[in-house]
């Protein structure tokens, strides 16, 4: 390679960082050669495997192979396979964190990226990573239905917010076939906050402050996931499987339902109808945690679907009531109690 030529490289891989889009034509004007000089060897560098392209004509950018901050783009076919984007374009940056981080994130950037191959109908997907101060963030976008309209088609909800519920229980898919549905469930308990966006609708976990929130959103075209967690994080992806898996073949046999996921915002009473909601996919589990925080009180109809009507039809299920108040644990016990009388 001529002296000229090295130094044409070198300068495109010292701008294109701060001219992903536009390296071509800044590079023509600068070093006052033609745009087809500037792509020759930009094809070279792509061939050396020093520089990642993505895009397509007007939309086409490029980026640094080891850079951290990255935006790519992806057409959703058959060929793609998100084992193969990680290892490509992806693996060598996170390959530097702590062996815990590269599990969760290996994990989490992998599933999220199947569930838009397998389950979103688009046509393409956006992959985002940024490094920002001792935070990572991924963040994973598709044009497809939806996820929360998909849901509602499949299993009939009267509302879209019943996908979220559902999907915080875990094991909830549409192609029982293929799928487990456990990869949102786990990738949700991973990272530090978890937050998914369709249809006008965002839910987001904060696992650092245990908290929910499901709030009106921007995302009404495909669905868009993002995942964050801090770089000095402790969290082991083994110990959050070992908290929702038993037996000797580790079977995902147990779940944590929010039931204030089930009081969508014109109710005020926890009711039947929100009982239902809450039972909705139970029957896959043999020990449920339902955790009463920020529930003030329970009605009589939910008290009777939860621990008469379900606990008969499946009394091998072992239900856990966690942050339940005076006035919850009292119209609990009275239900139980009232159960066992009429027996």
């Amino acid at each position: 390679m001529s002296d000229s030529s090295k130094d044409i490289e070198k300068f495109l891989l010292k701008e294109i960082p701060r001219h992903q889009i536009d390296i071509v034509a800044f590079a023509a004007r600068t070093l006052s050669v033609s745009r087809m000089t500037v792509h020759r060897h930009l094809n070279n560098l792509l061939s050396e495997g020093q520089i990642i392209r993505t895009g397509r004509q007007k939309g086409t950018k490029y980026f640094l192979k080891n850079a951290r901050d990255k935006t790519l783009n992806f057409t959703i076919n058959a060929d793609l396979q998100e084992f193969d984007v990680w290892q490509q374009y992806f693996r060598e940056q996170f390959s530097s964190l702590p062996e815990n981080l590269l599990n969760i994130c290996h994990y989490g950037f992998t599933e999220m990226l199947n569930n838009v191959i397998d389950h979103s109908g688009g046509n393409n997907v956006i992959i985002n990573t940024q490094w920002k101060n001792n935070s990572i963030i991924i963040i994973i976008s598709d044009d497809g239905v939806g996820i929360f309209q998909k849901l509602q088609n499949v299993f009939h909800f009267t509302d879209k917010r019943e996908g979220i519920l559902a999907l915080s229980k875990g094991k909830l898919t549409t192609d029982p076939d293929n799928h487990t549905g456990e990869g949102i469930f786990f990738t949700s308990q991973a990272f530090d906050v978890f937050q998914i966006s369709a249809n006008g609708i965002s839910y987001v976990r904060d696992n650092l402050e245990h908290d929910w929130v499901i709030d009106d959103g921007k995302v009404n075209k495909g669905t868009t996931v993002v995942l964050k967690i801090k770089q000095n994080s402790k969290r082991k992806l083994k110990e959050i499987f070992d908290t929702f898996t038993s037996g000797e073949d580790f079977a995902f046999d147990k779940t944590h339902v929010l039931v204030k996921l089930s009081h969508f915002k014109e109710e005020q009473l926890i009711s039947r109808s929100q009982a239902k909601r809450i039972l909705f996919g139970l029957e896959k589990f043999r020990e449920v945690i339902l955790d009463f925080q920020d529930i003030k009180t329970v009605g009589q109809g939910f008290v009777d679907e939860v621990f008469r009507i379900f606990k008969r039809r499946h009394p091998e299920i072992n239900i856990i009531c966690k942050n339940a108040n005076q006035n919850i644990t009292f119209m609990i016990e009275r239900g139980i109690n009232t159960d066992k009388m009429n027996m």
